[in-house]
């Protein structure tokens, strides 16, 4: 029993200090849980997203499908853009509206919105309250800007 416990201590311990080492988050397929509580926000490395909003990610494959938190300061809108590959967002807390393709979603917490590949897109976060959404993409978070 001794002998089991130190070679199971042998094989978790250096793959858990290996992903505290690397802090990326798991794969997708990954079993886990999370919860909003215990998001570690960050503001985006992309310069050309406005201050204001911040990302915890979840899960994510290397150049595949991810899935993360994000939290909007009030009043912050997300300027006009699309994605390659759909999106499908719910709202966890504050109000939101969604822009796709024209039509505009008002969304409270517990709302689900389906973006598809290539639909241009806004989010605002109304005045009042921070907003938190949570986004799983079908592939590669990429961000073409709609002038």
């Amino acid at each position: 029993m001794a002998r089991a416990l130190r070679f199971s201590l042998l094989v978790a311990l250096p793959a858990a200090l290996a992903l505290a080492a690397d802090n990326k988050p798991p794969a997708m397929d990954d079993q886990g849980a999370t919860s909003v509580k215990d998001a570690k926000w960050v503001a985006p490395k992309a310069p050309e997203i406005p201050p204001g909003v911040m990302g915890s990610p979840i899960a994510s494959d290397p150049n595949g499908p991810n899935v993360g938190y994000a939290k909007f300061a009030p009043g912050y809108t997300f300027p006009m853009h699309w994605h390659s590959f759909t999106e499908y967002t719910s709202v966890i807390s504050g109000k939101m509206q969604f822009t796709v393709n024209g039509k505009t979603y008002d969304l409270e917490p517990g709302s689900y919105v389906v973006i598809p590949a290539k639909a241009h897109h806004l989010a605002k976060c109304l005045p009042g309250a921070e907003c938190i959404a949570i986004t799983r993409r079908a592939g590669p978070a990429d961000y073409n800007w709609v002038k």
